[in-house]
């Protein structure tokens, strides 16, 4: 108690300060605990599009979907909160849709009134959407989820574009890191394994498409640029352009081939990095 008293004498006087007296709290507190008072502490300094699921990664449903379309992208993706897009406009989001919300329907369909279900419109039971822009701060997150009392938001540009969405799970992984549920595929959610050794090439990275620039960047010692794109996705999107299969498809960015080695759908999931300097 001693040391400790000694050790807080003088009051920190900038978030700077009190950031470091965190950092310089290994002896007094446990790592997990130091970890999530520096989460706490870099919120404010967290921009909502450094946390959100960008708009290619995104799973929505349109409002003229039928209900067995919408359960069937249910069962498949297995989320619990859905954006729901404008029929005539990808950009508009009208709602968003609990997947919890749907179990009466489901109840009254099992009771044989088919008819009443049938005639239910997607926009009649979606939820009021809460915007924010990707520019804004985590911790204006937070407090807009916490007023609204909704656990999911859609993130929208300076233009009031579309541009993903953001949850509350978002943040606190912010805090406390990953959350890997039941429903989760462990090696996708994992940071550790974002980025790993090739298992057939020597000196080659198999990278999710999801990871973070900067994240690969410090794993790799790579110096990709996320000026304008905050994924290993986006960034070879931006550079390939419009390319119809994506599979099998290569660019060069900076000192590295990266080579598409698996696409689902439109997304891409999973890219090859090698060392020009390995190629040749």
């Amino acid at each position: 108690m001693r040391g400790l008293k000694r050790w807080l004498k003088a009051a920190p006087e900038t978030r700077d300060e009190l950031i470091k007296l965190v950092q310089d709290s290994h002896q007094f507190l446990e790592p997990d605990t130091v970890d999530m008072l520096e989460g706490v502490l870099d919120l404010p300094a967290t921009q909502v599009r450094e946390i959100m699921t960008p708009r290619p990664q995104v799973i929505g449903i349109h409002e003229s979907a039928s209900l067995s379309e919408v359960m069937d992208i249910i069962l498949e993706t297995t989320h619990s909160r859905y954006p729901v897009f404008d029929s005539h406009d990808d950009d508009a989001v009208i709602g968003i849709l609990l997947a919890k919300d749907l179990i009466p329907k489901l109840v009254h369909m099992m009771r044989g009134n088919e008819e009443e279900v049938g005639s239910t419109r997607l926009k009649d039971i979606v939820r009021q959407p809460l915007y924010i822009n990707e520019s804004a701060r985590s911790d204006t997150l937070l407090r807009s989820l916490q007023r609204t009392q909704v656990h999911m938001a859609i993130v929208v540009d300076e233009f009031g574009n579309f541009g993903g969405v953001v949850t509350m799970e978002d943040l606190l992984e912010e805090i406390v890191g990953d959350i890997v549920d039941e429903h989760d595929d462990f090696d996708e959610d994992s940071d550790i394994n974002n980025i790993i050794p090739h298992p057939e090439k020597r000196g080659s990275w198999l990278v999710q498409a999801a990871t973070v620039i900067e994240d690969c960047n410090d794993e790799l010692g790579a110096q990709f640029d996320d000026t304008d794109v905050d994924t290993m996705g986006g960034l070879v999107m931006q550079a390939l352009g419009n390319v119809g299969d994506l599979e099998g498809e290569s660019v060069t960015i900076d000192d590295w081939q990266i080579t598409i080695v698996n696409v689902e759908g439109r997304f891409i999931k999973t890219l090859d990095l090698t060392p020009i300097a390995a190629v040749l």
